[in-house]
């Protein structure tokens, strides 16, 4: 049961995060920026822990070189190419839902992926119906009352896209979990994640996308710099790298060790949820009793869900 309320917490935080960037772009921040800001800066602060000593078993020179391939995996499906798919939809279509909804079904295409690869978490009707039952509240919380949807192939596929790369990473991460600590993990993914993304900052600088730096220019405004001494900026920034990051990653490797792939990814449904109540007390967005009903829906259907798989 811990490990439950603990995975329900972590996808309420990052469900609130979406309201975090929000404020960060209308500040002047890009996406790219955003991700490798909030990435080096809880890479940094793991830091101290990298000097506590981890007991791993000892591996040949292409074992270690095959794990590192890994963690670049790791990295890319759960930082880079996550991301920046998901933002650059966002950044596509004025109709924000459209990525919401098809993002929020994650949980169902992670299990289906798993199911695919593996065999010792059963996918039973009542979890199917919990899924379909969460799916429909979700659409219900995104859409708050107004139904809008864009048709544009690119923001649909880069919206799955997203999904899809949030369910390689849960795969690929059980390879890696018996032989390192969830520490190490962690570190490895904001490490990679921050190379992979790198040269998409590099390509922004260059074109004039990036509020920091104008390299196409030959500029280096010192007031874009000065951004990041903004109190609002400054705490956001520390919030997404020290608890959406540092803190949630951290717990959610070791979620996905606890109680498995499927059980821990249907609490994402709640990320939704969390982003209406957090767009309400931040932002000042109306809630519906649609939403609501999505709300308790959504419980509804994590409930059956994680009722309805198990880990052998």
């Amino acid at each position: 049961m811990f490990w439950h309320i603990i995975a329900l917490l972590v996808a309420c935080i990052w469900g609130s995060t979406f309201v975090a960037s929000k404020v960060l772009l209308n500040a002047g921040l890009n996406p790219a920026e955003i991700m490798c800001l909030r990435f080096v800066l809880a890479w940094v602060l793991m830091l101290p822990m990298s000097f506590s000593r981890h007991k791993q078993r000892k591996r040949t020179a292409k074992a270690v070189l095959w794990d590192e391939f890994l963690f670049i995996i790791l990295g890319i499906t759960g930082g880079s190419l996550y991301f920046l798919s998901e933002n650059t939809a966002v950044k596509l279509t004025s109709a924000t839902s459209t990525v919401a909804l098809i993002v929020g079904t994650t949980p169902i295409v992670t299990a289906l992926m798993n199911r695919m690869v593996h065999h010792d978490e059963h996918l039973s009707t009542r979890f199917l119906g919990g899924s379909l039952v969460a799916v429909v509240g979700v659409a219900l919380v995104v859409f708050n009352g107004v139904f809008v949807l864009d048709d544009d192939p690119l923001v649909i596929l880069l919206s799955f896209a997203a999904a899809v790369s949030w369910g390689f990473y849960s795969l690929v991460i059980r390879n890696v979990e018996r032989r390192y600590s969830s520490i190490i993990i962690t570190r490895k993914v904001f490490f990679w994640g921050v190379v992979t993304m790198l040269p998409i900052c590099i390509w922004g600088m260059y074109h004039g996308e990036s509020q920091l730096c104008s390299l196409g220019q030959n500029v280096v405004p010192v007031a874009g710099w000065s951004l990041l001494l903004n109190p609002t900026v400054l705490g956001t920034l520390f919030f997404l790298s020290l608890i959406a990051s540092f803190g949630c990653f951290l717990l959610w490797n070791i979620v996905i060790r606890r109680i498995g792939i499927i059980a821990s990814g249907n609490y994402l449904y709640f990320n939704p949820v969390t982003s209406l109540i957090a767009a309400y007390l931040v932002l000042n967005e109306r809630i519906t009793w649609l939403a609501i009903l999505g709300c308790l829906m959504t419980i509804a259907g994590v409930y059956l869900c994680n009722h309805g798989s198990t880990k052998h």
